[in-house]
């Protein structure tokens, strides 16, 4: 039976992309003048296009591929003798188009290989005529199912205008005008036009999505903060070309500028009040109503949403993205990051879909990448636990545990969540990270203080004058941070050297020496570490919140902390005949910090075991506790024992210099404990632990929720 003129010219096509046309076939393909052929074949094409990639990364070694093919195809064609005004130009055009953003969406993302793919893709649309192309094979030739409404509107457009804009997920997008102006002036508004690629068009539920999106968003009803389409068919897009910058392409910019923490801070308070006010509007004002597609975005993603001269956040891309939903392998790359679990999983609709899509985004834009793991960043963690805290609930997997923190008995509303928002972002302001690269945020991470206790008193101040009261416990800890700060200046007071009484008094001369010297160098180094490790650790957790005779235990060991080197310094410093002591007194502190640190670690592991299973943002086992924490108590119980043994020895008279052994404990107190562990390593300890305390918190709300068993 005779081959059919299209499936020819399909079978002249393939075999051009493969390399394998003799010069007469290729001067057949060149010459071929009838639009509506070569419309069909490269139709018949595109539809099998991943049957072809298949086959012929199948016949062809592995360093080789369909899309480099394809784009060599083209430039042979091009420089062709013959190739001048050769329809087939523009048709081939569009299949590297195709080709190269398919191709794109199955590799891990990569900035720099995108922006090739979209360089590539803008210069066809500079050099060839593939607007044409673009007109035959998405209009009424190629496309059997456009109406006769539709047809008009697809006639509307000025093809030979236009130009690549950027690629989405399951289509590009092209920008250029109508045929006619738009009013008597005879301006020209900018219109984009949204091709779904192929093969995606052939699945029914992305071509019903497309069709019926001029139809759901295109209506009066819609928020203004839509870009709301012209018409759609089942496979393009209508729209008007809104002006500005994607929020994907203002992080990519933000990014560029090698940002500090505390310019990551603004911009992500920045970003979540745009987003979370444009959500608002797009729910009506009102509370988010799941039944409403209209009033969710449900594919919220950063390339989804575009920043207007203004300033304001507008939204593209509406509905649900089925080629997420039907996990159809690229699920774990690109935008895909973004969508709730839900949505992806085809399960019902929630409420908080698209805060959790804005709970990725503010995490992208502090840890500088899109969390896959479903979990808040460690970093995050170690800036600030109040951020991991807020973010935390956002980005639960399963809806009804998402925002424990923050019930809304009215339902769920986006201005509501935009004032927690903003109030946590208040107090994050007051915290030496907010100031990185500064005076003050240096002297912070070297200092004993570390200025926790004037950081907690501005918040708690926030607390009581924004009219959030006093905070649940804000005060309580206010207090344990300021009996530390004054913990460490009377120690202070006590073991200098010289104090300004001497200086004043005339008696600087009179330094200590033998016992007293000891007593008072060991004192004031124990106090030194003691209030680092108070407040760079402890001072901002507790166990109140968390039930039981463990959580009641390690609260009182966490709080004695703060004033765990007093007693020890006083015992060995304020009587002479009890400067002896210091080897004892310094040994009673480090058991104690051990049993400390035992029970802040053994609380934190058992709530993450219970959490296993039922909160997903618990982190998994061998990622708990930064830098080793689980090993910090018997480590400190082994220090003890160390000075323990030194103090029998000097007590027995078999150790003599005891300068040099003084010497060592020192340099292990200040150099091992307070520069490597508590400044170095402890606000990654504190986003640990912080982190586990908080699942117990929210453990507790699911448990009083669940009421008894």
């Amino acid at each position: 039976m005779a081959t059919s003129p299209i499936g020819s010219l399909a079978n002249l096509l393939l075999t051009e992309i493969a390399d394998r046309n003799p010069p007469a076939a290729t001067d057949r393909l060149l010459q071929e003048q009838n639009e509506r052929h070569l419309t069909k074949a490269t139709v018949s094409i595109l539809r099998d296009i991943l049957d072809h990639i298949t086959n012929y990364e199948f016949d062809h070694p592995p360093d080789s591929s369909f899309t480099d093919a394809c784009k060599a195809a083209r430039q042979r064609l091009r420089s062709h003798p013959a190739a001048t005004n050769a329809p087939v130009l523009a048709f081939m055009s569009l299949i590297c188009v195709n080709s190269v953003l398919l191709d794109r969406r199955f590799k891990s993302p990569n900035i720099t290989e995108q922006q090739q793919a979209d360089d590539y893709c803008r210069q066809i649309f500079h050099t060839e005529a593939v607007g044409r192309a673009i007109e035959l094979v998405y209009g009424p030739v190629g496309n059997r199912s456009v109406t006769a409404e539709e047809a008009r509107y697809w006639s509307e457009v000025d093809f030979t205008s236009l130009r690549y804009h950027k690629a989405g997920t399951t289509s590009f997008i092209l920008r250029g005008t109508r045929t006619a102006p738009d009013n008597e002036a005879g301006s020209y508004s900018p219109l984009a036009v949204k091709c779904v690629l192929f093969p995606w068009n052939k699945l029914a539920a992305i071509t019903r999505a497309t069709d019926q999106y001029a139809q759901t968003y295109g209506q009066g009803s819609v928020s203004q903060r839509v870009v709301k389409p012209k018409a759609s068919s089942g496979q393009w897009v209508l729209m008007p070309y809104q002006e500005g910058q994607t929020l994907s392409e203002m992080i990519a910019d933000f990014e560029a500028s090698k940002p500090r923490m505390a310019d990551r801070i603004n911009k992500a308070e920045e970003v979540a009040r745009k987003v979370a006010t444009a959500l608002h509007k797009l729910a009506h004002d009102d509370a988010v109503d799941a039944s409403d597609s209209t009033c969710q975005h449900l594919d919220l993603s950063p390339s989804n949403v575009i920043i207007d001269h203004e300033g304001t956040a507008r939204f593209v891309d509406l509905g649900i993205n089925h080629l997420y939903s039907r996990q159809v392998g690229i699920s774990e790359h690109d935008d895909a990051v973004y969508i709730a679990p839900e949505i992806k999983n085809q399960r019902n609709k929630s409420v908080t879909a698209d805060a959790y899509s804005l709970g990725i985004i503010l995490m992208q834009i502090l840890a500088g990448s899109p969390p896959r793991d479903g979990r808040t960043p460690e970093v995050i963690w170690t800036t600030s636990p109040n951020l991991g805290r807020l973010l935390e609930d956002f980005i639960e997997e399963r809806p009804e545990n998402r925002f424990l923190l923050l019930p809304q008995p009215g339902g769920f509303r986006f201005d509501e969540l935009l004032a927690h928002l903003e109030f946590c972002f208040t107090l994050i302001r007051e915290e030496p990270v907010a100031q990185e690269g500064s005076l003050p945020y240096l002297w912070a991470r070297i200092a004993p203080a570390s200025r926790e206790a004037s950081t907690q008193f501005k918040q708690w101040l926030h607390w009581r004058n924004d009219g959030h009261g006093a905070g649940r416990y804000e005060r309580y800890l206010l207090f344990f941070s300021a009996l530390s700060t004054l913990g460490w200046w009377f120690i202070v007071s006590k073991t200098a050297l010289v104090t300004v009484s001497d200086t004043v008094t005339d008696q600087a001369d009179s330094l200590p020496t033998g016992l007293e010297l000891y007593a008072k160098v060991i004192a004031l180094s124990q106090g030194l570490v003691a209030a680092k490790f108070y407040q760079t650790i402890l001072a901002r957790l507790t166990t109140r919140g968390i039930p039981g005779l463990r959580g009641r235990c390690t609260e009182a060991a966490m709080r004695s902390m703060a004033v765990v080197a007093v007693p020890t310094t006083a015992l060995s410093t304020f009587v002479p005949a009890l400067y002896w002591v210091w080897p004892w007194t310094c040994t009673g502190g480090a058991v104690a910090v051990a049993l400390s640190n035992w029970a802040t670690w053994h609380t934190a592991n058992r709530l993450l075991n219970e959490a296993e299973g039922t909160l997903s943002t618990a982190p998994a086992r061998d990622r708990r506790f930064a830098s080793g924490y689980e090993q910090w108590w018997w480590t400190m119980l082994l220090y003890s024992l160390i000075i323990a043994v030194i103090g029998w020895g000097i007590q027995m008279g078999a150790l003599k210099d005891i300068g040099a052994y003084v010497f060592i404990l020192v340099t292990i107190t200040v150099g091992v404990h307070y520069g490597s562990k508590c400044t170095a390593a402890g606000p990654a300890i504190c986003g640990s632990i912080a982190r586990a305390f908080f699942v117990g918190q929210r453990l507790e709300i699911l448990h009083r929720r669940s009421g008894p068993a």
